[in-house]
């Protein structure tokens, strides 16, 4: 597409019959000119547009069609002319056949059409004059519309040109979100963004944006959830069908945001189906659910999960079929911390019981604290007891060293208890089968660990 005065190249050997037809439209469409438009048709120029009533027959009336028409054309419009052909009649007289392709941007929309053109064009001593000119179209054009433009509006179709016009632009301001839009073909190749959705995204421009994702709308969606997106699209059958999702959009800088994306499928003005979305940036509305998640299932004091958090992780990792430890550890005569060295000593205690345990056990182990001065830990897959046993019999002597060289007259020590299983159970089953265990430990030897093997 050109724009502007940046009209469409002429091939070196360019036909005199296709260089007036070109000359033409960059006057009409580019410069919006209509004394220079006029000076490229003969005149007895008959011109017909695609509706009742679009007729001007010379040169006079075919003026008054033009300021008609250039006086109501957006402020851009680029335009292309594809499969042109052209065939000598007579002697000086030559028929010609053509596709115009248009695209304007209206507060920020970029919309487009397609025109069939049909001209004659004549030899006349040294110049070539265009007699005949047919648009023809299949879309909604109203009266004295030469070059009609496919605003997306077939639902306002009963309204006039002016009035049209004027709600698209309404629309434009005030779209909360971006707009884009995709041919339904392998990767969506674009067809369409507006200005909103490429400043959301980062881009200065359409082409920016059109060649950083390659031309296909599936580029700019997250790779973990291009096939989620293609999968609802593909799922529209007929125009009109609607589908709305939530997924990662790409930016500029390489980082992405989410959307809300409200689409719905349609047929573009070059007659290929197609699909236009409006989007939502509702990044901020993720980051503070997420945010607030992840405070729900989080200890305020020591930032490991809390018991709700533990308890939701075990029971989407419950393996069906295989060994897993549950163990609960508990804080024996921790109220004589906060007692003889203060509360705020005993916060100190407890996050760094924290930081002995997510020191010892990671992903996907889970630890966490079931509250006040009991901990609990989880590991699925375990194969052998050795090795977590280790790990905690090392916990239980790094707290006695630490109460011993900083609270020693606390005389603190840790107690843990455990079960080591293969049959799937729900968390209280296993809180319950561990507390017993933990209870043992407490009422004989604390400060050691134990652990039963049940079913």
């Amino acid at each position: 597409m050109e724009q502007g005065e940046n009209r469409p190249a002429a091939p070196a050997a360019v036909h005199p019959v296709r260089a007036v037809l070109d000359e033409f439209f960059c006057r009409c469409i580019a410069k919006r000119d209509v004394e220079q438009c006029l000076a490229l048709v003969s005149d007895q120029i008959y011109g017909v547009g695609s509706k009742d009533g679009e007729v001007a027959i010379g040169k006079e009336a075919f003026r008054t069609l033009l300021q008609t028409e250039i006086a109501a054309l957006p402020d851009t419009v680029r335009y292309a002319i594809v499969d042109y052909v052209q065939k000598e009649r007579v002697p000086g007289c030559w028929g010609c056949f053509c596709n115009i392709q248009t695209q304007a941007t209206l507060s920020g929309m970029q919309t487009a059409y397609r025109m069939r053109l049909t001209a004659g064009v004549r030899r006349e001593g040294e110049r070539y004059l265009i007699d005949t000119l047919h648009v023809s179209t299949g879309a909604y054009q109203e009266e004295g519309e030469f070059f009609p433009l496919d605003f997306l509006s077939r639902g306002v179709g009963a309204l006039n040109r002016e009035t049209r016009r004027a709600l698209m632009e309404i629309i434009g301001q005030i779209m909360p979100g971006g707009i884009v839009g995709g041919y339904v073909e392998d990767g969506f190749p674009l067809y369409t963004a507006n200005e909103q959705l490429l400043s959301m995204a980062g881009y200065e421009s359409y082409e920016e944006f059109n060649s950083d994702i390659g031309g296909m709308v599936i580029n700019s969606i997250h790779p973990e959830d291009r096939i989620y997106v293609d999968g609802a699209m593909r799922k529209l059958a007929a125009p009109g069908d609607q589908y709305e999702i939530e997924y990662r959009m790409k930016k500029k800088d390489g980082s992405y945001f989410w959307v809300h994306d409200v689409g719905r499928k349609t047929v573009a003005a070059d007659g290929r189906a197609a699909i236009i979305s409006v989007l939502i940036d509702f990044s901020q509305q993720v980051c503070t659910k997420a945010r607030l998640e992840f405070e729900a299932i989080s200890d305020p004091l020591t930032g490991i999960c809390n018991r709700k958090g533990g308890q939701r992780q075990i029971a989407r990792m419950m393996p069906p079929a295989a060994n897993y430890l549950f163990l609960m550890l508990d804080l024996d005569n921790f109220k004589r911390v906060n007692d003889i060295y203060g509360h705020r000593q005993g916060d100190q205690v407890l996050n760094a019981v924290a930081g002995l345990l997510t020191k010892s056990f990671c992903e996907p182990d889970v630890v966490f604290r079931m509250g006040g001065d009991e901990f609990a830990v989880f590991l699925k897959d375990c194969r052998d007891l050795q090795e977590p046993r280790t790990k905690i019999e090392g916990i239980l002597e790094s707290y006695r060293q630490m109460i011993e060289s900083r609270y020693p007259a606390a005389k603190s020590t840790m107690s843990a208890g455990g079960v080591y299983g293969r049959k799937e159970r729900s968390f209280i089953e296993l809180y319950q089968l561990a507390d017993e265990v933990l209870y043992e430990v407490k009422n004989g030897q604390k400060g050691r660990l134990k652990i039963r093997v049940i079913e």
